[in-house]
């Protein structure tokens, strides 16, 4: 009966606004009224594969681990067991999360990063297109990539598609990012060794992803100024961006949403993936880390002028100073 009370508690917090237990066991598992409500009872016991058709549908955890009383934690992730190049492989946990998050009244996504969030390159096809070429051919070995430069992988279709409906969801979400002096860097650093590696043919391909990366560089700035993530919808919107710098670097990348009355814990591992948690204490002492990072770092969204332009002079000094460097090869 105790893991049964933590599992349903835990389903209970992750459903959006206007689903009720009733429902959920109603749809999920073709029950009827009744038989739904002796399940939450504990009249009727839940059949094992009844709790993961519902533990997967809202991604809860099997275990009692998730309980409070425990301090070890329960994580999960999407296991990457096919080398199709496809949408659904590279966007599956993040995207998941954007929509999720619009699916409930109170939203907001905490992201420290010691490099560019993925999701702001979902809105420039070449610039993200790399990010997927060097993980690709460098981190993960996908033979669609080890094979070929740059030119020779042009962007998938279905994943531009996939990834700016995902941007769009993005944009809908209240958020706080921190940023480190490292952050722009490592992406410029990346570009770096795939000229080295020889995977531009010319220094053309270099300059326009350099140029997406200005045109995404501008945005944030925009975003911050305004204090506003749909500044430039047709709609008027305010979707809060609250945007802070660190003067250290940080190597650890840590997401955390919250949604009504749960939070969920993204930890990045294997370059790309994620793996996520629900677990209570573990969220809360994850956000009150970010928290405490927010204290310390200055704030550059909204009224922070000074701060802000000192920033991103030095960001836009960054890409000049690399696009001086591309100019001067002899590709």
């Amino acid at each position: 009966m105790k893991n049964l009370k933590v599992f349903l508690e835990n389903l209970e917090a992750s459903l959006p606004s206007g689903l009720t237990l009733n429902k959920v066991l109603i749809k999920e598992l073709g029950l009827n009224k009744d038989a739904a409500s002796r399940r939450i009872s504990g009249k009727t016991p839940f059949t094992y594969s009844e709790v993961c058709v519902l533990a997967k549908a809202y991604n809860i955890s099997l275990t009692p681990a998730q309980s409070s009383s425990f301090h070890n934690v329960v994580f999960g992730y999407t296991p990457f067991k096919t080398k199709q190049v496809d949408s659904k492989y590279f966007f599956e946990n993040i995207s998941n999360l954007l929509y999720k998050l619009n699916a409930h009244h109170h939203k907001l996504l905490y992201h420290v990063a010691p490099e560019i969030p993925i999701y702001h390159y979902y809105n420039y096809p070449l610039l993200l297109n790399f990010k997927l070429f060097y993980w690709g051919k460098y981190l993960l070995n996908i033979d669609y990539y080890v094979k070929r430069v740059f030119k020779d992988a042009p962007s998938d279709p279905q994943i531009v598609e996939h990834a700016q409906k995902a941007y769009e969801q993005f944009c809908l979400i209240p958020s706080v990012e921190i940023w480190t002096p490292q952050t722009l860097q490592t992406v410029l650093t990346q570009i770096q060794f795939c000229i080295e590696t020889g995977d531009f043919t010319n220094t053309a391909e270099i300059l326009l992803v350099l140029e997406e990366l200005n045109q995404l560089m501008h945005r944030i700035k925009q975003m911050a100024e305004d204090n506003n993530k749909a500044f430039d919808h047709d709609k008027k919107m305010q979707i809060p961006f609250q945007l802070y710098k660190m003067d250290v670097n940080m190597n650890t990348t840590s997401i955390v949403a919250e949604m009504d009355h749960q939070k969920i814990v993204l930890q990045n591992f294997n370059s790309i993936n994620f793996m996520s948690t629900t677990q209570p204490d573990f969220c809360e002492e994850s956000l009150n880390w970010i928290n405490n990072l927010q204290s310390k770092s200055s704030l550059l969204s909204g009224a922070g002028i000074i701060e802000r332009q000192k920033f991103f002079n030095l960001m836009f000094k960054q890409l000049s100073d690399f696009k001086e460097q591309v100019l001067k090869l002899n590709l």
